[in-house]
């Protein structure tokens, strides 16, 4: 391709491997995607999306009412060690610049979005995923949150892995994502208990605990206060049919 691209698109409950010489970010306007990047599974929603490198073998799988931003960009647009440093941690966490763009965006009726939106928007996400953007230097330690979501993570633990104090941890992660460490935290362990909900026969007692709720009414509540439903509707509605 020769020049960027923004569409939003919608997902099936199953696709193919792709592969494409372009780079590409999927971020999410509404729902959420079950993501394989190159053997790894991923879920993203409005708080992670993901980086797919020029050639990485990727598929998706969403409801019909999701809908997704996808960025399609020439891979001369980055320089050799932003594509590498995206290629070794594709999987994002977004900050609240990019979301705000995607509401923006993804309120447009039409598939392709115009030529001048897409030279309005697109320097702001690549300044935000850049080595000098805001959530640049914690998106390392969201991806280790986000492997082990269960493990305790005081603020003090998050703080020792960035190498700064609590109180400056707690500024950065508001500039960066417009949300405390905590709440980051919280976001990311509904994330991946909706995941084993969806894939998994584990109990919703199991799952709880493994997620690092203190019991199970612990993650009913917050799954009903962010999706309006129990662990055991979510599951129903959104498992894959066998």
């Amino acid at each position: 391709m020769s020049s960027p691209a923004f569409n939003l698109r919608c997902y099936g409950p199953s696709s193919n491997v792709d592969h494409h010489a372009f780079a590409q970010w999927v971020v999410p306007v509404r729902g959420e995607l079950a993501f394989e990047l190159e053997g790894r599974s991923a879920r993203l929603d409005r708080l992670q999306g993901a980086f797919v490198a020029p050639m990485a073998g990727h598929a998706q799988a969403a409801g019909e009412e999701d809908r997704f931003l996808i960025v399609d960009c020439p891979a001369d647009m980055f320089d050799d060690d932003t594509l590498e440093r995206l290629h070794r941690q594709p999987v994002l966490a977004l900050p609240a610049q990019v979301r705000a763009m995607a509401q923006r965006v993804g309120g447009t009726p039409h598939e392709r979005v115009n030529d001048d939106t897409v030279r309005c928007e697109l320097p702001g996400l690549l300044q935000a995923f850049s080595l000098a953007g805001s959530a640049t230097r914690l998106q390392a330690v969201c991806a280790r949150i986000e492997g082990s979501p269960g493990q305790a993570w005081p603020v003090e633990r998050i703080a020792s892995e960035v190498g700064v104090s609590g109180s400056r941890l707690h500024a950065l992660f508001r500039q960066a994502f417009g949300l405390s460490p905590q709440a980051w935290l919280s976001a990311s362990r509904l994330r991946w208990a909706r995941g084993r909900l969806t894939a998994s026969d584990a109990s919703i007692a199991d799952i709880a605990q493994h997620a690092g709720y203190s019991e199970q009414s612990a993650l009913t509540r917050a799954l009903r206060r962010e999706w309006g439903m129990t662990p055991a509707d979510y599951r129903r509605r959104y498992r894959p049919a066998q």
